[in-house]
């Protein structure tokens, strides 16, 4: 039988009180219980005299989108939760949100979510046209129907570096966890928990101490640059953002240009006290999570990781070498045989030479794309980030060269 139908005769205060005694928070970034919000809801509603409703959807700050597993492993069983709150609020109105990108789950939702009157929409929820509106996590629509089948068990939804999204306990350690999944934790330079970036001391902690709640949850070595991976972020964000609040709009740009400067070598000492400037405000001037939440990875960046800045910025090295500005790629005029291998590979046409004699790489117009060391068989191309060998500023036979 159906969750629908074992609740069919139940009241709102019997559901409520169901609810209560399981423990249920809303999933994602709200930190308050699902009956708190139910309250609060109902409460601004009959403050307002608005029309209530449920709408479902991840956090608009996710651009992961790994919970949405959750709704493709089992639709009708997020979409009878959704019910299900819509029950309790005693409201038909009920709405599912999709990230916009998500073309083929729409399709597929489609029918069901007619089946059970919900609309559906391809875009972020409009915090200002949801007032009085229940924002339903997709896991706790799902997790409400653990909840009214005796099943519903705590936890915190997870995939480490990619695996597959599973449940873990809160109180689980994360280098415990790390281990188990056959991590080396002696690898970890940091990790990225959530919508922020922890230390190496973060290993120590539970999962309940950190903010997991889009399930994220990455190692980074000493081969990931911290700035860039910053950069990337906030580009996924300023995707993501509606661009309707100027705060959210505007931060995100500047917070991502400022990134992106100093990953190509034009960072500037004022880009630290501008990313704390603007990323702090961003956190209590935006209506949704996509400006709350998004300027806090730059934000645990420049302060757990001021020494990878002050590299990138001062020193013009990018410590895990992942920085193309900062990488030289060049042809050991010892080692170079004058094959010609390299310039048939060489995308941009920026290596010049001839048989038998030295070959030399136009920096200028190098991407540091790396085909040419891998078709060199004597592995005279060298990448650095160090100051280059003195070289050959003309073509000149195999063997020749000297250093002066």
């Amino acid at each position: 039988m159906s969750v629908l139908e074992n609740v069919k005769n139940m009241s709102r205060e019997e559901m409520l009180a169901c609810i209560k005694n399981s423990g249920i928070y809303n999933y994602g970034l709200t930190k308050c219980s699902l009956v708190q919000s139910i309250d609060q809801v109902l409460e601004e509603s009959a403050e307002e005299g608005k029309e209530t409703g449920v709408v479902a959807a991840l956090n608009n700050a996710d651009t992961d989108y790994l919970l949405l597993d959750i709704l493709k492993k089992d639709p009708e069983r997020v979409l009878e939760g959704i019910c299900l709150a819509a029950k309790i609020m005693q409201t038909s109105n009920k709405q599912l949100n999709l990230p916009e990108e998500e073309n083929e789950l729409y399709e597929s939702l489609l029918e069901t979510a007619k089946k059970y009157d919900i609309r559906l929409k391809k875009e972020i929820v409009d915090i200002r046209k949801a007032k009085g509106h229940l924002l339903l996590h997709i896991v706790t629509a799902k997790e409400l129907v653990d909840v009214f089948e005796g099943c519903y068990d705590e936890g915190i939804y997870l995939s480490v570096n990619g695996l597959e999204l599973r449940k873990v306990k809160s109180d689980t350690v994360i280098e415990d966890l790390l281990i188990q999944s056959g991590f080396q934790i002696s690898d970890v330079k940091a990790l990225q928990c959530g919508y922020t970036f922890q230390t190496k001391d973060a290993l120590k902690k539970t999962i309940g101490e950190v903010d997991t709640t889009n399930g994220i949850l990455r190692i980074l070595t000493k081969k990931d640059c911290i700035v860039q991976e910053t950069q990337k972020r906030l580009l996924a964000s300023r995707k993501a953002s509606c661009g309707k609040c100027v705060f959210c709009r505007e931060g995100l740009i500047q917070l991502e240009h400022m990134q992106k400067e100093i990953t190509e070598g034009r960072g500037k000492n004022d880009f630290i006290d501008l990313t704390k400037e603007i990323g702090e405000a961003m956190c209590y001037s935006t209506p949704c999570t996509v400006g709350q939440v998004s300027s806090k990875i730059a934000l645990s960046a420049v302060e757990y990781f001021p020494e990878e800045y002050e590299a990138h910025i001062k020193k013009k090295k990018c410590p895990a070498g992942a920085c193309k500005a900062f990488v030289n790629i060049y042809i050991d005029p010892f080692l170079c045989t004058g094959c010609g291998e390299c310039l048939d590979v060489c995308p941009v046409d920026c290596i010049e030479g001839k048989s038998n004699y030295i070959h030399m790489i136009d920096d200028f117009d190098c991407t540091k794309c790396g085909k040419c060391m891998a078709v060199c068989e004597e592995k005279a191309i060298i990448q650095t980030t160090g100051k280059l060998p003195k070289l050959p500023n003309r073509l000149t036979k195999v063997g020749r060269f000297k250093k002066r």
